[in-house]
């Protein structure tokens, strides 16, 4: 029994321990939920009105269900406790040998059963439980435990963080009636009114807050205020970029209200510059305020400068790249100015301090001079280096510019290696653009033929730094007689160079083209291959066509350049012109036409057609090949009297320079080394014209040149006798001796000697060119003869024509190459080109044309136009005598009299006004046709026929000019060209058929009319050129224009003009008041 005992004490134990537990456990979660309730109430009181009922039916609530869950812990936890059994059944779980041994022993012992068996089970139950030792289970798991202690400390360390506010709260719970406060009735606030730095950190903070009390942060940026949570009553405005007003209130107070300034980093919101330009740029005052402070100005500028800033600054100042400052003057609050002169370009940039002592960020800025560009000059004409005129007259037309003004305008030139001189030619210059034309005449400068000026011209500008212009350097060189004939001598030769090659290539082509058409002749009809080949040869034809039109052209501007020359006599340079015209008239009219009809004829392929244009090619060919043998010849024909001229000039120009330094020997000034070189230069010019001499000796092959041959020897030996070079050695010893007075002496007989040698080649010259024109005189007359005898024939012949021609075939053809004969005979003297009018080849085409025709026409048994080739043969043959005559009566009297040029060009004038008149009423008609449907009026058909008769009355003026007036028939191919189109105008006109191509051609008859002025002028100013003036030319003004305001005025005068109807004159004169208009703009 007594072990029995022993264990119940035991198992009393275990159980007492676990009960406790649970008590225990009952206890710490009624705590904690306590303390949660507590801490539930306190968060309310934080946030509700400590006086409102709400909080006290809240406080009671929260007691009630704490009361009401604590109770119900406790009353879970008594139901959880162990009895004996229950705790013998908790051991029996422990045990490991689950025979519930323990629960056994006790209910044994309570149902009194057999005392034995109750006591061994007793002794097991005991040793077992006093061995074993059975741990009682914890009353949390760890975690429960982590958890129980985080909440507690977590609620205690809240309650800690506020003790004021958690006892106050604590109170009102326990007594559930608040507390009496005294709170602050002022809030002050830390910084207050304060400025500060953009996207600078602020904080704002409640200086001893009332800590019992919620408080509020209050903001606005314009007029609407923003609210802001306080954390431990301040906040932080992390980046502040505005200015703000604010304010802190809580449930009881109201702070003032302060400003926070917020300004930005100092800069410059606007920028102007005004600038006072220097005086002499005439330049107003300016304002810019587009440049954002950069400076740009002329030099010597007065520059002020106004800034506007952001905010209000300390101090402004201009730092310089040179280290120099300037300091900047306040204006107002935020407006600030400096001025400074600009004398050179820098950078700079602005430092500007603030009330909070920042400094700006440096800008740089540049104050730029804009460049005063020094004056540039130029001399535009001649603008290249020239050769002197022998009147060393030299035209000058020099440009010059600036950007502000000019002033002192100077050439400087260089004679050879001499010092540079100046010459001032205009000091005082108004305007910024400045032209001068200026004629230099360097006749003073007492130049000898191989000197070289070189100058250039030079210009200053109105600036104080007076910048100098300089024009590019030319140079001008007075040119020897020999040097202007060796330029002449090798154009002359390039040129028939090329004429000589295409003479080659045509006269080649002439004979594939006669293969070629004698092999057509046999075809009835050309293939591809054929046609191809002659389309070659067309192609040929006009390559050779242009060529020599490019000849002819070159021709014209050699002949041009050596008309500025005056060297050359007027008689070379006609001869340089008659040669030119030649050689436009090598591919003339004619053979485009021939060449036009003959490309028709290749696309249409009749075989007629193609016979006949590849016969008129033919003769066309031929044609063109003559023309370029007789320029060749003429080209070689005046080269003795070329020749002649080059020794005559040579001569008289060696008799200038001996004159010229004679007059310098005089001259104690003149340096005497200086003039023995240029007495060299005359001993060298001598050596020359012997040279030529001798040229020309060899020249002088033929019979009749014999007379001038011996002049040439007695000439050569006079000048071996007259022992000139001695006068010349002499003279230049004396000088290098500085004997003056003994070189005098030498000179003078010298010069007596160069007069002689000078007379006798002039009268060489004269003696030759008559000799020259009486062989011309006489191949005249013997053509003239025989002509009127072939002229005669024809006439008995074409009278015993009938119906049959081959009776007087034989005659024709023998008349035909019995002026073929003639002709050649007379070409035979290349001088006779000279004087034979363009007429005379235009009738003398005409004429074999005819006899083509004529031998066509009996080929092709077509009788019945004989007669009229007869007659048109005859009447070439007569008109062929007349300009033949016509030509010697020219030779006679001279290139053509004054009077017959003048009346030419007066007459071409007349028609020009005429001719126009007549193209503003076409074109009126036409515009009035076209909009009337084309149809016409019988007032305008009237009007019409009367324009047809005035067109073919202008031609019938022009076929009579033709025929009596030398000038017109130097013009034969223009000239006839004006008349075939006038009368192919004519004839349209009277079918009342009114055409834009019909206004074209008449147009181009205007054009060709005012061409053949032109053309006239420029042979009557070549005439009129005298050697020893020159004048200088109003380059400004094309002499090619023409003068619409004067043809106006002359057609008011007109007799046409006043026949025509008021409405129509009025057409007239507004046309031409618009043509001058159009023309002077």
């Amino acid at each position: 029994m007594d072990r029995l005992i022993e264990y119940k004490q035991i198992l009393m134990k275990y159980r007492l321990k676990i009960n406790a537990k649970i008590t225990l456990k009952a206890l710490i979660l009624s705590l904690m939920l306590f303390i949660m309730g507590l801490h539930v109430y306190f968060l309310l009181w934080l946030n509700i009105d400590i006086h409102s009922r709400t909080l006290v039916m809240l406080n009671i609530a929260v007691r009630v269900c704490l009361a009401l869950t604590i109770l119900y812990l406790l009353l879970v936890a008594s139901k959880q406790f162990l009895s004996n059994l229950k705790t013998a059944r908790w051991l029996d779980l422990q045990s490991p040998d689950k025979d519930d041994i323990y629960q056994n022993v006790l209910q044994l012992s309570e149902q009194n059963a057999n005392p034995e068996i109750v006591d061994i089970l007793s002794e097991q139950a005991l040793n077992r439980i006093v061995v074993n030792k059975y741990v009682v289970p914890p009353m949390f798991n760890k975690m429960h435990v982590f958890g129980i202690l985080f909440l507690i400390l977590g609620t205690l360390l809240v309650w800690g963080w506020n003790p004021d506010e958690f006892g106050s709260a604590f109170r009102q719970f326990y007594s559930n009636r608040p507390e009496q406060i005294n709170y602050k009735t002022s809030i002050e606030l830390s910084p207050g009114n304060s400025i500060v730095g953009k996207n600078q950190q602020v904080t704002i903070q409640v200086i001893n807050p009332e800590r019992r009390l919620a408080h509020k942060l209050y903001y606005r940026t314009d007029k609407v205020w923003r609210e802001l949570a306080l954390t431990d009553n301040s906040y932080i405005f992390s980046s502040l970029d505005n200015s703000i007003e604010y304010y802190v209130s809580n449930a009881v107070a109201k702070s003032a209200v302060y400003k926070i300034e917020v300004l930005d980093e100092p800069y410059v919101k606007k920028w102007r510059v005004e600038y006072t330009y220097p005086l002499y740029t005439r330049l107003k005052p300016e304002l810019d305020t587009l440049s954002y402070g950069n400076i740009e100005a002329y030099k010597f500028s007065m520059v002020k400068l106004f800034i506007e800033t952001n905010i209000t600054l300390q101090k402004a100042t201009l730092n310089k790249a040179d280290g120099s400052t300037l300091a900047l003057q306040k204006i107002d609050r935020f407006n600030y100015v400096t001025q400074f002169q600009v004398l050179k370009s820098d950078t700079w940039y602005l430092e500007l301090v603030d009330q909070l002592n920042r400094v700006s960020k440096p800008e740089e800025k540049s104050t730029t001079i804009i460049p005063d560009n020094p004056p540039e000059i130029s001399i535009d004409y001649p603008g290249l280096d020239v050769m002197l005129n022998q009147n060393l007259l030299l035209p000058l037309v020099i440009n010059a510019d600036d950007d502000f003004g000019l002033k002192n305008c100077s050439l400087l030139y260089q004679i050879n290696d001499q010092a540079e001189q100046s010459m001032l030619l205009q000091s005082v210059i108004v305007n910024k653009l400045f032209q001068l034309e200026y004629l230099w005449n360097m006749k003073e400068m007492g130049l000898f033929p191989g000197d070289v000026v070189t100058y250039k011209a030079e210009i200053y500008d109105n600036s104080p730094d007076n910048q100098r212009g300089v024009s590019s350097s030319f140079r001008a060189r007075f040119p020897s007689i020999e040097e202007i004939y060796k330029e002449l001598e090798r154009e002359e030769n390039s040129k028939k160079e090329e004429l000589v090659t295409a003479l080659d290539k045509s006269k080649q082509m002439q004979k594939d083209f006669e293969e070629k058409r004698r092999e057509l002749l046999k075809k009835e009809k050309p293939n591809w291959e054929d046609k191809k080949q002659l389309e070659d040869a067309l192609k040929t034809q006009e390559k050779l066509s242009e060529q020599v039109d490019q000849i002819a052209e070159n021709y014209q501007q050699l002949i041009d350049k050596m008309q500025k020359n005056e060297t050359l006599s007027p008689e070379t340079l006609e001869k340089m012109m008659k040669i030119q015209e030649l050689m436009q008239e090598i591919s003339n009219d004619e053979l485009r036409k021939a060449m036009e009809k003959f490309e028709d004829a290749l696309k249409s392929v009749t075989p007629e057609a193609l016979k006949k244009a590849m016969e008129d090619f033919k003769f066309s060919m031929q044609d063109f090949a003559k023309k370029i043998e007789q320029t060749l010849d003429l080209l070689e024909s005046i080269k003795k009297e070329q020749a002649v001229q080059k020794a005559l000039q040579i001569s008289e120009e060696m008799e200038k320079m001996q004159k010229a330094l004679h007059d310098k020997t005089g001259d104690n000034k003149q340096d005497s080394e200086k003039l023995a070189k240029e007495q060299q230069a005359i001993n060298d010019k001598y050596e020359n014209l012997k040279k030529e001499l001798d040229k020309i000796d060899k020249m002088l092959e033929s019979p009749k040149d014999d007379k001038a041959k011996q002049q040439l020897k007695d000439l050569q030996k006079e000048m071996q006798k007259s022992g000139i070079e001695q006068n010349m050695k002499k003279s230049q010893s004396s000088l290098q001796q500085k004997d003056k007075q003994g070189s005098k002496q030498e000179q003078e007989q010298a010069m007596d000697k160069m007069r002689t040698f000078t007379k006798k080649l002039s009268e060489m010259k004269s003696s030759m060119a008559s000799g020259s024109q009486q062989g011309v005189t006489k191949a005249l007359q013997a053509a003239i003869r025989e002509l009127l005898i072939f002229s005669k024939n024809h006439e008995e012949t074409a009278s015993r024509y009938s119906q049959n021609p081959y009776p007087i075939l034989s005659d024709l053809i023998s008349n035909y190459e019995g002026i073929q004969i003639t002709l050649n005979k007379l070409y035979a003297i290349p001088q006779v080109m000279m004087f034979i009018p363009p007429k005379f080849v235009m009738d003398l085409s005409t004429t074999f044309q005819n006899y083509r025709d004529l031998f066509v026409n009996i080929s092709d048994t077509q009788y019945y136009k004989i007669p009229e080739n007869l007659t048109n043969i005859q009447k070439g043959i007569n008109l062929m005598v007349y300009d033949l005559m016509q030509a010697m009566q020219n030779q006679s009297s001279g290139s053509g009299s004054g009077s017959g040029m003048q009346s030419m060009m007066q007459m071409l004038e007349q028609m020009g006004q005429e001719q126009m008149a007549m193209n503003m009423l076409t074109e009126q008609m036409l515009q009035q046709m076209q909009g009337q449907g084309g149809k016409s009026n019988p007032a305008m058909q009237q009007q019409i026929q009367k324009l047809a008769n005035d067109q073919q009355r202008l031609a019938d003026n022009l076929k009579r000019a033709l025929q009596n007036n030398p000038e017109a028939q130097k013009q034969g191919n223009a000239v006839q060209q004006i008349i075939d189109e006038a009368e192919a105008i004519s004839r349209q006109m009277r079918t009342s058929n009114i055409t834009q191509d019909l206004l074209n051609r008449q147009e181009r008859i205007l054009s060709r009319l005012l061409d053949a002025q032109k053309s006239l002028n420029k042979r009557d100013m070549s005439q009129k050129r005298k050697g020893e003036t020159a004048e200088l030319m109003d380059w400004g003004k094309n002499p090619n224009s023409i003068d619409y305001d004067t043809l106006r005025k002359n057609a008011l005068l007109d007799e046409t003009y006043r026949s025509f109807p008021k409405e129509y004159q009025q057409v007239i004169i507004q046309y031409l008041k618009k043509l001058n208009e159009s023309q002077n703009k």
